[in-house]
């Protein structure tokens, strides 16, 4: 750390499978905390109302338990994430960082491109994707058990979305080198982040 006081301390947090996790105190002060999760919508800030939140997870096909919480994520941008957590989790994120925290996720991240685009963040057990074209047209989480999994994503991307006119950003997350060849070898149009 620098000093300056633009620099923002941040960790990611996977939560899987409603597990609690642990976390090793920070020596320094945590300000922004990535979830991974793949409980998590993106949503227009000005359909969201916190009693129908829960329902927004079920018309998407991920009903959640009725103890689950759901952390609203606002950005400046119009858009905010919707996050599933247990209480566990709540617990233990409270725990571990207090209230005083900004979250984020990759759903979040910003592209910032207004030619057709394909916005790729591979965490290799989850991948986020928004599709812009020239505005957001899709956003969403899926989980990846296996490269099965993978590949049936990236063909059904690939048919939604044609290499030759989309860009592909892709945010790899991992030192997986042969996946980076991979996504070389799927995408001719690639960009690394």
């Amino acid at each position: 750390m620098n000093g300056s006081s633009n620099t923002t301390n941040k960790v990611s947090i996977r939560l899987t499978g409603g597990h609690s996790f642990s976390v090793a105190t920070p020596t320094q002060k945590v300000d922004e905390v990535e979830l991974l999760t793949s409980r998590t919508l993106l949503v227009p800030e000005q359909f969201y109302a916190a009693e129908g939140a829960k329902s927004a997870f079920a018309a998407s096909g991920m009903p959640i338990e009725a103890d689950d919480q759901v952390l609203p994520i606002r950005t400046d941008k119009g858009m905010m994430a919707l996050v599933a957590l247990t209480s566990a989790e709540q617990e233990a994120l409270s725990a571990a960082f207090g209230d005083e925290v900004r979250y984020t996720t990759p759903l979040l991240h910003p592209v910032g491109n207004i030619e057709p685009t394909v916005w790729i963040c591979d965490t290799e057990d989850l991948i986020y994707i928004k599709v812009y074209d020239p505005k957001l047209q899709a956003a969403e989480v899926v989980a990846i058990e296996n490269e099965a999994d993978r590949e049936y994503l990236l063909s059904r991307l690939i048919e939604a979305c044609d290499p030759k006119r989309y860009t592909v950003r892709l945010n790899l997350r991992s030192k997986n080198k042969q996946l980076l060849r991979h996504y070389k070898n799927l995408f001719k149009r690639l960009q690394c982040e």
